[in-house]
C-alpha cells in the first residue's frame, strides 16, 4: 500500500476517488536538496524550530510534498501555492486549487504523504514508546465503549493498541481538518485492516473511510479518507 518516495516515476496519475501513500525516511535525507523549493513561509517556519533535526526534518518533509505533489500535477514544486485551514491543514491553492488533496504525518525520521483525488485525505503515524498512566490517558480520547474494552486488554497488548487507535482518531480529525488539541471521544475508530487489492496493484488506496495502514517495525499509522463527490 506504501510507495517508497525515492521510487518516484518522472509523471504520475491518479483516477478520481484515488489516491497513493508514500513513505520517507527524512533522516536520510539532505535538506540543501530542498531548501530552494520551500516558500518564505515555509522557511520562516522551519527557522523557529528550535532543535535542529526537527528543523531539518520540517524542511525534507515540505520538500518531499512539494516534489511528489509536482510529479502529479506536471509542475515545478517550487511553483506550488498552499494556503492553511483554520486549524493548520494545508490544501492547494491557485491555479491548481481543488485538483488533489493531500496530508502528512511524521514521527521521528520517518514520514507519510498520502495524495489523492476527489477524495480528502487524513494520515497519522506515530513511533510507539511507553505512555504513564495510560488506561488514564486513553480515556481522553476513546469513547466510554472503546474505554471498556481498552481496559479489559491484557497488559501486554495494551501499549500497541493505544498507538493503533490514536492513530486513527487524530487520521479521522486530520481529515475533517481539525487536530487533536481537543480530542473528541464520540469519534469510534472502526477501521478496516488493508488488504492486497484484487487487480494486484496494492499501490492505490480508495474511498475507504478509515483503514490502518502497513509502517516502519514500532510505529503504527491510519489513514482516513472522505469522499468529495
Amino acid at each position: 500500500m506504501i510507495k517508497y518516495w525515492n521510487d518516484i516515476p518522472e509523471r504520475l496519475h491518479l483516477k478520481n476517488t484515488e489516491g497513493h501513500l508514500w513513505l520517507a525516511n527524512l533522516d536520510e535525507e539532505d535538506p540543501d536538496n530542498f531548501l530552494g523549493f520551500l516558500s518564505d513561509d515555509e522557511r520562516v517556519r522551519a527557522g523557529r524550530l528550535v532543535d535542529h533535526r526537527n528543523s531539518t526534518r520540517f524542511t525534507i518533509a515540505r520538500g518531499i510534498l512539494r516534489v511528489l505533489l509536482g510529479h502529479y500535477l506536471s509542475c515545478s514544486p517550487e511553483h506550488l501555492v498552499f494556503s492553511y485551514g483554520i486549524h493548520g491543514k494545508p490544501r492547494l491553492s491557485g491555479r491548481f486549487q481543488g485538483k488533489l488533496s493531500f496530508n502528512i504525518s511524521h514521527s521521528e525520521g520517518f514520514a507519510i504523504f498520502a495524495i489523492a483525488k476527489g477524495i480528502e485525505v487524513g494520515v497519522d503515524l506515530q513511533k510507539i514508546h511507553p505512555v504513564g498512566n495510560i488506561e488514564t490517558t486513553a480515556t481522553f480520547f476513546l469513547s466510554p465503549e472503546e474505554s471498556g474494552k481498552f481496559k479489559a486488554l491484557p497488559g501486554g497488548r495494551k501499549l500497541e493498541q493505544f498507538f493503533t487507535l490514536w492513530t486513527c482518531k487524530e487520521a479521522v480529525l486530520k481529515v475533517l481538518g481539525s487536530g487533536f488539541n481537543n480530542p473528541d471521544n464520540r469519534i469510534l475508530a472502526t477501521f478496516e485492516q488493508h488488504e492486497q487489492a484484487d487487480d494486484g496493484n496494492d499501490d492505490i488506496f480508495e474511498d475507504k473511510r478509515l483503514t490502518l495502514i502497513n509502517t516502519p517495525m514500532g510505529f503504527k499509522g491510519a489513514l482516513a479518507c472522505l469522499s468529495l463527490i
